[in-house]
């Protein structure tokens, strides 16, 4: 089985960018790794952010996938104004720099107008429904209004049917078990269809000593999910280790992320 270590700029990196739009080359980039959502550094009024937010997670609910980038300003693109007014060119350089973790659609809301990207798939019939929306530019709330109802759209007419090839990731949290104790142990997980399940294992030396699962379970990640484990009253003080793996509703499967495990003494 193929395993790795956890990637601590990683755990960090995402950790510093839940919910913000980091001041760097692309913030939308940022976001929509642990989000479904970019809204412009211009906030919009809570109530336009909630109607986007319930329309991205109605898709979901179908099991369908959207991320969305709402771009008021070039102060939304970074290191790209360039790209400012050009929706389409923008959308294929973001899907390209998201791709190693969501292949899926991807909507740009400009007040120039939609760009839609699905990892160079045809995005025919999203585009036959934006083609039909016009959007609202006039202030930051009507654009993402706009960016609401287009959503609605795309999923009323079924336009969000598309191949889930990505894996999920699994972070196990830093644990320490205490012999003849039940133990929880913690994790988070990413995956571009928000749902996956993962199977654990504690390993001392070379055996396997217990096999644990957590059921197929949303997987917003600032949310820890865990599964607990009643902790043997004889069990070695070095060597052991927890690994994980998360399969996603499609089948698609992490290699396994180990961490070592202390074990307290008795």
């Amino acid at each position: 089985m193929r395993t790795r270590t956890i990637p601590a700029l990683v755990l960090v990196s995402l950790a510093c960018t839940v919910g913000t739009a980091a001041a760097d080359g692309d913030p939308a980039s940022d976001v929509l790794y642990t989000e479904n959502s970019y809204l412009p550094y211009d906030a919009p009024p809570p109530a336009a952010a909630t109607a986007l937010k319930k329309t991205i997670e109605s898709v979901y609910a179908r099991h369908y996938r959207i991320k969305v980038a709402v771009i008021g300003s070039q102060v939304d693109l970074g290191a790209v104004p360039s790209l400012w007014g050009k929706p389409t060119q923008y959308a294929k350089f973001l899907g390209t720099e998201l791709e190693t973790f969501y292949v899926g659609p991807l909507l740009i809301v400009m007040p120039s107008g939609w760009g839609v990207y699905d990892g160079g798939r045809s995005v025919a019939a999203e585009s036959g429904v934006l083609n039909g929306i016009n959007v609202n530019g006039s202030s930051v709330d009507n654009l993402v209004r706009s960016a609401a109802t287009a959503v609605q759209r795309l999923e009323s007419a079924d336009a969000l049917k598309s191949a889930d090839i990505r894996p999920p990731y699994v972070y196990p949290q830093s644990t320490t078990i205490h012999p003849g104790k039940k133990t929880a142990f913690s994790f988070r997980v990413l995956d571009d269809s928000n749902r996956a399940a993962v199977a654990v294992t504690i390993v001392a030396g070379e055996k396997t000593i217990a096999s644990l699962s957590s059921p197929l379970a949303p997987t917003n990640y600032p949310n820890a999910r865990s599964v607990s484990w009643p902790v043997q009253k004889r069990i070695a003080t070095k060597g052991v280790k927890i690994c994980m793996t998360a399969t996603d509703a499609a089948g698609n499967k992490s290699g396994a992320t180990c961490m070592p495990l202390k074990v307290a003494k008795r």
